[in-house]
């Protein structure tokens, strides 16, 4: 299904805008062919690469270049398609206004210049916002400040800062100087705990164990905490696993640990992807259950990681406080953001629950996946603070 889905989407972001630029520029025979076989080309690409990678271990000096290729051709396809739909909503909006008020606002020869001068200007105009999207996605991610009230807070409790990672995504082009630069933001935030909810990396062990070395930087005086997100079951699960633990993070998964706060504790609960269920089905571990995992747990303020948003909700009667996700990458390139929430019940940011009491943030992620570009959901890291209701 999801290769059906992809499929459909890749479709989408390549033959819409070459269909309508096509009809409005109107070139030459010779020149439509060669368009669409590019096309084509292109939008079959990140099938294949994904393809390529599953069944082969290619080496990263030839799998690296062929990704960027891939990736950058894919995100400006994304903005172009974005540049195309608008304009062609401005021009379905102008012709809706002249059949409701029966006038002509760009008669004859105006209407047809503007056709072809718009449509001549959007490559143009995507290719701007491309570089832009480039930048802000390649740029080190914004520190979100956020503040979560929680009634009856013990007093232990009350300004503890967690700092929240999620969707790093380390691999053909997130590499170790990106990493140390989300190291270096967060160990600047002195925060008392680290949560990390997942997607680490994409690419085998052997290749990207240098890569996520700086991970072991992190530090914090109640801990660095893992959930496993979907891509750990993607790439070597078995091989992941004890690469986060050598990291110095704990992982947590349809269990919880208990870290003393004062006269209180923080009991920190973890469950692990759905994705889990075929990446390591041997496991049942790994199987997300949510009734293990708060099972014989002591009093204490409770703080749940969940890879998924849906993941997340779909946790009910678990006592938390409050639950960190990501997954989302707050739609990472607009128009995502609004096919995220057919998928996920929370795109970003920091939401009730909806039914019990309790908290959850649902982090846009310091990485991102595919095309390395963010346009309309800049990339984070987020530093929550705990305060009394």
């Amino acid at each position: 299904m999801f290769f059906v889905v992809f499929l459909f989407l890749l479709a989408a972001a390549y033959g819409y805008p070459a269909w309508r630029l096509q009809t409005d520029l109107a070139p030459a025979a010779w020149v439509v062919w060669i368009w669409t076989a590019a096309t084509v080309l292109m939008a079959l690409l990140p099938m294949g690469l994904l393809l390529t990678l599953r069944a082969f271990d290619l080496p990263p000096r030839w799998h690296r270049p062929l990704a960027w290729i891939t990736h950058l051709g894919l995100g400006g396809a994304i903005v172009l398609f974005d540049v195309v739909f608008f304009r062609d909503l401005i021009g379905g909006s102008l012709w809706l206004v002249e059949h409701i008020a029966t006038i002509d606002l760009l008669p004859g020869e105006q209407r047809a210049d503007w056709i072809a001068m718009s449509a001549a200007l959007c490559p143009a105009v995507a290719c701007v916002l491309s570089c832009f999207a480039f930048y802000r996605a390649r740029q080190q991610p914004s520190i979100r400040s956020v503040t979560v009230r929680i009634p009856d807070l013990p007093e232990e409790l009350d300004g503890l800062r967690l700092a929240h990672i999620t969707d790093l995504h380390v691999g053909a082009t997130i590499r170790r100087p990106f990493v140390e630069s989300v190291v270096r933001a967060v160990q600047e935030l002195q925060p008392d705990l680290v949560a990390f909810t997942g997607d680490l990396a994409d690419g085998s062990v052997a290749e990207l164990a240098p890569e996520v070395a700086p991970l072991t930087q992190l530090s914090a005086p109640l801990g660095v905490w893992f959930c496993t997100g979907n891509h750990e079951y993607y790439w070597d699960p078995k091989g992941w696993m004890a690469q986060i633990e050598a990291l110095g993070m704990r992982r947590v998964g349809n269990g919880h640990g208990v870290v003393p706060r004062g006269g209180t504790r923080l009991v920190i609960g973890g469950l692990p992807d759905p994705g889990g269920a075929e990446g390591m089905p041997d496991d049942p571990m790994h199987v997300p259950d949510a009734a293990a995992v708060f099972a014989g747990a002591p009093e204490g303020l409770r703080l749940l990681l969940a890879h998924q948003p849906a993941t997340a909700v779909a946790a009910t009667g678990t006592g938390a406080a409050l639950t960190l996700s990501g997954h989302t990458h707050g739609g990472q390139i607009f128009p995502w953001p609004l096919l995220v929430r057919l998928q996920q019940p929370i795109v970003a940011g920091l939401r009730r629950r909806t039914g019990e009491p309790g908290w959850i943030y649902v982090n846009r992620g310091a990485g991102y996946w595919g095309p390395p570009m963010r346009f309309g959901a800049p990339s984070e890291i987020a530093c929550l603070t705990l305060r009394p209701a």
